[in-house]
């Protein structure tokens, strides 16, 4: 199988990719052009020619605040399956050919002026049609939560469960295409928004929020909801101190202390504005530190000493809590690092 991979060098040479620009990556190869997919997206996946001895990828990456934005070519087609689940926002919008995806009994799919959002960790296999042109926007599952934290001041734990198509001509999805398409256009060559993290995360969290505003999952309800009054600002502190703490367990009384008030307020101050007991909040951030070491790769720890570390001495009562907050165990977490 000829490869057409370009040096670095010669890869804006490449010829037209989507939107007109040069691709960074044009291969016929399958095998490489899944290494190249896998190590931007940081994603396991296993790609497959439509035909055999038929395949080519043109290709151009983005990154933009911890999400990608990926313009692809397939004039074959292409085939592809899940590795290790990995959970995530993905957006794409078709420009030629068509796309789908199977998931559960269902499936999904996507021809020119229609788009998919997926947590592709719920599908077990894709498909690309032949002369297949797309754009697609994915980020990690945890920066989805983050986002969703930071904006509704709750903590959101559960696994993102969103598989939904759109049309580009509606009002919501005109605007989902022309936010993707200024990420394109404020990546391409000298454009500011790569020197401009601050834009990026700005314009990169109005998507996510424009998505999930528009798509039925299982944080719908937030969006419904009138905003609460924001929370008192020793609430705002406690979280501030909770969020910050990275040197072991904390108790709600040593939460209570740094933050200068009684536990009994700030209990009813956490019940009241974050709808959450303390005490959960700050098992949840246990866990989310736990999380976090998990999906280091310099991390030399074993899951029973991180667990320990972060205050969980029983691993059965830990393995049952971190599979309620993320859905998986610890050590599915640990692989995918």
């Amino acid at each position: 199988m000829k490869r057409l991979t370009p040096t670095p060098s010669e890869a804006r040479k490449a010829g037209p990719a989507p939107g007109g620009s040069g691709a960074d990556f044009v291969s016929r190869d399958v095998g490489e052009t899944q290494a190249w997919l896998v190590d931007l997206l940081r994603r396991d996946l296993v790609l497959e020619p439509l035909r055999p001895d038929t395949f080519e990828a043109r290709l151009t990456g983005h990154g933009l605040a911890s999400a990608n934005l990926v313009q692809a070519a397939y004039p074959g087609g292409m085939r592809l399956r899940r590795g290790v689940s990995h959970d995530n926002l993905t957006l794409r919008l078709v420009t030629a050919g068509g796309t789908l995806y199977s998931v559960g009994r269902e499936t999904l799919a996507a021809v020119p002026g229609q788009g998919l959002i997926l947590n592709t960790a719920l599908a077990e296999s894709g498909e690309y049609a032949e002369g297949s042109i797309h754009s697609t926007f994915t980020l990690h599952a945890e920066e989805v939560a983050r986002t969703l934290q930071a904006a509704f001041e709750r903590p959101a734990t559960e696994r993102l469960d969103v598989a939904a198509t759109f049309d580009a001509g509606t009002a919501v999805g005109a605007t989902l295409t022309s936010i993707m398409a200024a990420m394109a256009v404020g990546l391409r060559g000298d454009a500011p928004l790569a020197s401009a993290p601050h834009a990026a995360r700005m314009l990169r969290d109005a998507l996510i929020m424009l998505v999930l505003r528009g798509v039925p999952h299982r944080y719908s309800s937030w969006f419904e909801q009138k905003a609460a009054a924001p929370a008192p600002w020793q609430i705002r502190r406690a979280i501030a101190f909770i969020d910050g703490h990275n040197s072991g367990p904390l108790t709600v009384q040593d939460v209570a202390e740094a933050v200068g008030i009684g536990l009994r307020s700030l209990q009813e101050g956490f019940r009241r504005h974050k709808r959450i007991s303390p005490h959960d909040y700050l098992k949840l951030a246990r866990l989310n530190r736990v999380r976090a070491e998990l999906l280091d790769p310099e991390s030399s720890r074993s899951i029973e000493a991180v667990a320990r570390h972060w205050g969980f001495v029983n691993r059965g009562h830990f393995a049952l809590e971190y599979r309620q907050a993320f859905g998986e165990q610890p050590s599915q977490t640990r692989r995918k690092r």
